[in-house]
């Protein structure tokens, strides 16, 4: 019987990353005001999803930041604690259709926040509205 010889490769790795280097970095851009950072994380989203806008409101109704848009949103805004609250069901048409409205809530510095994602499909809107909403709390804090 005739026995394979095994060409036996010494181990290859990749080159760990420096201290204080990152390997990788993967922001294309890096916004240093606040406002900024957020509207190109909901815009982010908004295109992931498929969705037609992203607010959020304070605990008052009254819009904290949203993506790029030319719809006047307070009645969105209006409404997102009372729906982030369980206490109403929205329903919202947009160009005679309805629209699909999710609102989460998150806290930032004792003040109690509600993200709403309107528009595109149910699963797509709760996978970008938990990462929105987890976001937004990141870079409110920072």
């Amino acid at each position: 019987m005739e026995t394979q010889q095994i060409e036996k490769r010494p181990l290859r790795l990749p080159p760990l990353p420096r201290p204080g280097k990152p390997l990788y970095e993967r922001r294309r851009t890096r916004f240093t005001d606040t406002g900024s950072a957020l509207i190109a994380a909901f815009d982010g989203a908004v295109n992931r999803g498929e969705l037609d806008l992203i607010i959020v409101a304070d605990e008052s109704g009254f819009v904290v930041s949203q993506s790029t848009t030319d719809l006047d949103l307070t009645m969105l805004a209006a409404v997102a604690p009372l729906i982030g609250r369980g206490r109403a069901r929205a329903t919202v048409k947009r160009d005679g259709q309805e629209r699909g409205l999710s609102v989460k809530t998150i806290e930032v510095l004792g003040e109690t926040l509600y993200v709403a994602c309107l528009g595109g499909k149910f699963g797509a809107r709760e996978r970008e509205l938990a990462s929105t909403a987890s976001a937004a709390r990141r870079i409110l804090l920072s």
